[in-house]
């Protein structure tokens, strides 16, 4: 008994009939399937670069709301070194015109005053008199 292999025609149909076979699911089943992962991967690869450019147009924003801040920041104390030295200049505006107003009123208190040691001076110079007039009489009034 030989058992060699033989060649027959059902071998060849059969060797056709897995080619067609294969040929049909390349049709129907492969190719649809890679060209969905295909149209998937390259949604995936749009995807990612749309968001890499949402990223940094995120951080383009983040940057200059940043340098905004900064800028707000620089301002807001300009703004408030001003108005102190303002309130500093205001305040001794006011300091001084109270010193000033202060010395005028001692000034004219002084002169007040000066001016009432005048008149008592003079009240007493001339009681002075009358009273050296008074004493002066009565001396030469004992003595005649």
């Amino acid at each position: 008994m030989d058992i060699g292999v033989v060649l027959n025609h059902t071998l060849i149909i059969q060797a056709l009939l897995f080619l067609i076979f294969l040929f049909l699911v390349n049709l129907i089943y492969v190719k649809p399937y890679s060209r969905v992962i295909d149209q998937r991967n390259a949604r995936i690869l749009e995807l990612n670069k749309e968001a890499e450019k949402y990223r940094q147009e995120a951080q383009k924003y983040l940057q200059e709301a940043e340098k905004i801040l900064k800028e707000a920041s620089v301002k807001v104390n300009q703004i408030l070194e001003e108005a102190r030295k303002e309130a500093k200049a205001e305040a001794e505006k006011i300091i001084e015109e109270a010193e000033k107003e202060a010395q005028q009123m001692i000034e004219e208190a002084k002169k007040e005053l000066q001016e009432e040691l005048e008149k008592a001076k003079a009240e007493i110079e001339r009681k002075v008199e009358v009273l050296a007039k008074i004493i002066v009489e009565k001396f030469v009034g004992e003595r005649k």
